[in-house]
């Protein structure tokens, strides 16, 4: 995604924030333009998993809101749960269940009794789905969980029942911190794997998938920013 911005690039030592030492998490903010848009991408996130706080996890949810954002598209590499869903699809996240057992609105924090309906704003994925262009579209609920461990056989049959299509370790804390502040949210999920499909999974076969489909998120992106 980064080539499509045309501007500069800043290392997260120098915004003092929260880095992850993981493979696929480089650790730089890109602000520019793209698709005529100004825009700030933040290539790599912490997580709870780490040892951050639900603090940390939204640094750069408050960040961008603090500098003026009003929309936030938030990105993941998922294991995908829904049997129809192949490696490699592009799914909207409508709804998501947190799972995590954090808040980022713990505290003496603005609007903290937040209204949970429509988090995943019902106008963005349409135009996402206008601006799609030859990249197909899947939809469905993201489950959010701590981690790091992928999921047991038991834990993804009870995910499916609880009504979940992909299940990840990231996003459902930065949507409700950004709900909080007022923006709008896009959520986005790659389907790096299909759970059951396979006995084992490891993060270099996400890294790969997310490697393949980037392009295609990319395009999603682009789309929307040109409607917007």
């Amino acid at each position: 995604m980064r080539e499509r911005i045309t501007g500069s690039e800043l290392p997260y030592e120098k915004l003092h924030a929260p880095q992850s030492a993981l493979a696929g998490h480089p650790g730089i903010a890109y602000a520019g333009t793209w698709a005529g848009k100004r825009v700030v991408a933040f290539a790599g996130r912490a997580h709870l998993y780490q040892g951050y706080s639900p603090d940390d996890v939204t640094y750069f949810v408050r960040l961008a809101a603090a500098s003026g954002a009003k929309t936030i598209v938030l990105t993941n590499a998922a294991g995908g749960l829904n049997a129809s869903f192949a490696r490699g699809d592009v799914m909207l996240i409508r709804d998501h269940l947190n799972l995590t057992g954090a808040t980022p609105l713990d505290g003496n924090r603005p609007n903290p009794f937040l209204s949970t309906i429509d988090l995943y704003a019902p106008h963005l994925r349409v135009l996402a789905r206008e601006h799609a262009g030859a990249v197909p579209l899947r939809e469905g609920v993201y489950a959010g969980v701590r981690g790091p461990q992928y999921e047991t056989p038991a834990e993804s049959e009870a995910l499916r029942r609880l009504g979940a299509d992909a299940v990840g370790m990231s996003t459902v804390l930065e949507t409700l911190a950004a709900r909080s502040l007022g923006l709008d949210v896009l959520g986005i999920s790659l389907i790096s794997n299909i759970i059951g499909a396979q006995s084992e999974v490891s993060h270099e076969e996400v890294l790969a998938a997310s490697r393949e489909g980037a392009a295609a998120v990319a395009s999603v992106i682009e789309g929307l920013f040109a409607a917007l």
